[in-house]
């Protein structure tokens, strides 16, 4: 169930863990309040990192891409699936040992800065095999990871989406190409390195303490996204408190309707809401949820809520259909929900 915060979000947590795309910026165009709400947060002492799944753009790049917004970054704030499998791969494999690697410059670059040795053949005997994306991918590449995979060498993978946007379209992803070596090899990866796994958050965490001093408390952590079923599920995997903003693909419907692994513990029209005390969505009787002056109740096989304009209304809703949902009094697929069209504050 949704919960709420007795401070500010900026106040009650202390590092903030951000997804980038659809909730920071959009492409090339940043998101609608999102630089100056995260440069108000840090102004009021909380932490941020940024956690991609993207495995092929260096730290800097993107570092310097968000200085271009006005935001004050450096490189190692950027937690790239590179950074965490490069990491991943270092605790299981003896130093310097031979890694063969499919992916970009930056992939090789994090290995290396790990103290393995990148090669590209078979007939070098990898103990590992690391696999990431990247649009120059060949079959030979594939080939060469799917012959060492067979042959014993510990196979990890930098994340498993299946699809990645581009400029003309969906195009395959990451995790399409894993499965190409999947289907050879029979081999599953031995870890993911990208959300929906937690690891991603447990190295951020790790690395915003540069790893000397005690590192942030979990439950001073908070993992912000707009995905439910990569940033959500992640920090619902690691123990993570998780705000999902509706600034990118989660929408209303999904949230009505997530199941218990899928759902955030704040929702936010933006990231405005860091600098607010999220208000508790409580329950009146098993059939209605108040969250402060809005309602959402259910009336035969009907959700009917006090305003559709209204995240409070929203987060009502959401407590409402998750409680009946998990209590199997109604089948929440065939109820009529409120169609919510979240005005702009």
């Amino acid at each position: 169930m949704l919960k709420a915060t007795e401070q500010p979000i900026e106040v009650a947590y202390g590092l903030a863990l951000l997804d980038l795309d659809g909730v920071v910026y959009r492409g090339k165009n940043a998101v609608d309040h999102a630089f100056e709400s995260i440069s108000k947060a840090q102004s009021a002492g909380m932490s941020v990192e940024y956690t991609t799944n993207n495995s092929s753009r260096y730290q800097h790049t993107v570092a310097e891409q968000l200085r271009g917004f006005g935001l004050k970054v450096e490189p190692w704030q950027i937690i790239t699936s590179s950074v965490v499998a490069a990491r991943m791969v270092a605790r299981e494999v003896p130093e310097g040992a031979n890694v063969l690697m499919v992916g970009a410059g930056h992939l090789r670059q994090e290995l290396e800065r790990q103290g393995l040795k990148v090669v590209e053949r078979v007939e070098d005997n990898p103990v590992a095999v690391v696999q990431g994306w990247y649009p120059e991918v060949t079959w030979n590449e594939l080939a060469n990871a799917s012959y060492a995979v067979e042959r014993g060498a510990k196979y990890f993978v930098t994340n498993r989406d299946l699809t990645i946007p581009r400029e003309l379209g969906i195009a395959p992803g990451s995790g399409s190409m894993i499965r190409a070596v999947i289907t050879a090899t029979g081999v599953e990866p031995v870890a993911s390195a990208g959300k929906p796994e937690s690891a991603m958050y447990d190295e951020a965490r790790l690395l915003a303490s540069h790893d000397g001093s005690t590192p942030v408390p979990k439950e001073r952590c908070l993992a912000i996204g707009d995905r439910l079923d990569t940033d959500i599920e992640a920090g619902n995997r690691g123990g993570y408190d998780s705000l999902v903003v509706l600034t990118g693909v989660a929408d209303p419907k999904q949230l009505m309707l997530a199941e218990p692994h899928l759902r955030p513990t704040y929702i936010s029209r933006d990231l405005r809401d860091l600098h607010e005390v999220m208000p508790e969505p409580k329950c009146v009787d098993q059939h209605r949820f108040v969250c402060e002056n809005a309602t959402a109740e259910l009336v035969d096989n009907e959700v009917k809520v006090s305003d559709t304009s209204d995240v409070n209304a929203l987060r009502a809703a959401c407590n409402l259909l998750w409680y009946l949902a998990d209590c199997g009094e109604k089948s929440i697929a065939d109820l009529r929900l409120p169609d919510f069209r979240l005005q702009e504050r």
